[in-house]
């Protein structure tokens, strides 16, 4: 299994795997949960053989009001309506990047708080960040695309770099979006290799021209690495990121054009993946490659 998500009244959970396919589960009683559908992702016709960078579903997104599941899988984001879990009906696939050779899967999803806008993210291409307008499901539409900071996009991309956007979040009332970018290459000539992170905190009150607010710094042991995790906290006031480096920062995001460090948080021995507040935001989880989840006590 790739990933997971509940339906936000907890009746539903998606699963998305690696042979194409989302299973829709009732959980209504959990200890006897029932399959309720299986979605089936066909392979793209462009898709000439299996490989790491192609396959399977890896994110899933409900969205606000539950009516619609959004899925990452090769370089298509994929919207299904589930209205009726039994008879989930596909609404539209949209096409993420354009190079193929070169494109990753879209491995996060995210709807707005309103459900209005869709964001994603990817490696490889240009278009690593998008935002959609969803609001009509059978045809969502590219509203802007939302780069991480590199110096040289197109340079990067030629000397064999892969810029990603690792994960995407949005805050509470739906005005910021954080991306966790970060690239990656070969140093020419030799056997060394080079990676750098980022994370971006972009004003999307107008979807069609994000506003870039801040850049966050590294911070902790090291300062590169790609960065791959961002959450809001429930209340909006902070920014949780986690990346290569093995820490978790803390950002005060009450003033978005003038971010500060309000915690960092120590205790992982490799690479943080994932974060989650409570919806208290009393607590946060934090998911490292070094095989242990940590609770971090925010009160």
């Amino acid at each position: 299994m790739n990933a997971v998500g509940f339906s936000p009244d907890g009746r539903l959970l998606a699963s998305g795997s690696g042979d194409r396919t989302v299973i829709l589960w009732d959980v209504t009683d959990p200890a006897h949960m029932t399959r309720s559908a299986t979605l089936v992702h066909q392979r793209p016709g462009w898709l000439a053989r299996d490989g790491w960078r192609q396959g399977g579903v890896h994110a899933v997104d409900f969205s606000p009001d539950g009516r619609l599941l959004a899925c990452g899988s090769d370089r298509t984001v994929i919207l299904w309506d589930v209205t009726d879990p039994a008879r989930p009906t596909r609404c539209a696939a949209a096409t993420h990047q354009r190079h193929v050779w070169l494109s990753g899967p879209v491995g996060t999803v995210m709807f707005s708080p309103d459900g209005r806008l869709l964001a994603t993210g990817s490696s490889g291409d240009k278009n690593t960040g998008v935002l959609w307008d969803v609001s009509e499901p059978t045809h969502p539409v590219r509203t802007a695309v939302v780069r991480p900071q590199v110096r040289d996009w197109a340079k990067k991309l030629s000397s064999g770099g892969a810029p990603a956007v690792h994960s995407v979040g949005f805050s509470p009332d739906g005005r910021l979006l954080a991306t966790a970018s970060g690239d990656s290459g070969v140093v020419s000539g030799t056997f060394g290799s080079w990676q750098n992170g980022a994370v971006m905190v972009w004003d999307v009150t107008d979807p069609t021209h994000p506003v870039g607010t801040a850049a966050l710094p590294l911070a902790g042991r090291g300062d590169a690495g790609q960065m791959y995790a961002v959450a809001f906290s429930p209340d909006g006031r902070l920014l949780a990121s986690g990346g290569a480096n093995a820490t978790v920062a803390l950002w005060d995001v009450v003033g978005p054009a003038h971010l500060a460090t309000s915690a960092t948080l120590i205790g992982h021995r490799g690479a943080v993946r994932a974060l989650a507040f409570s919806p208290d935001g009393r607590l946060l989880a934090s998911c490292g490659a070094d095989r242990t989840v940590r609770l971090w006590d925010g009160s």
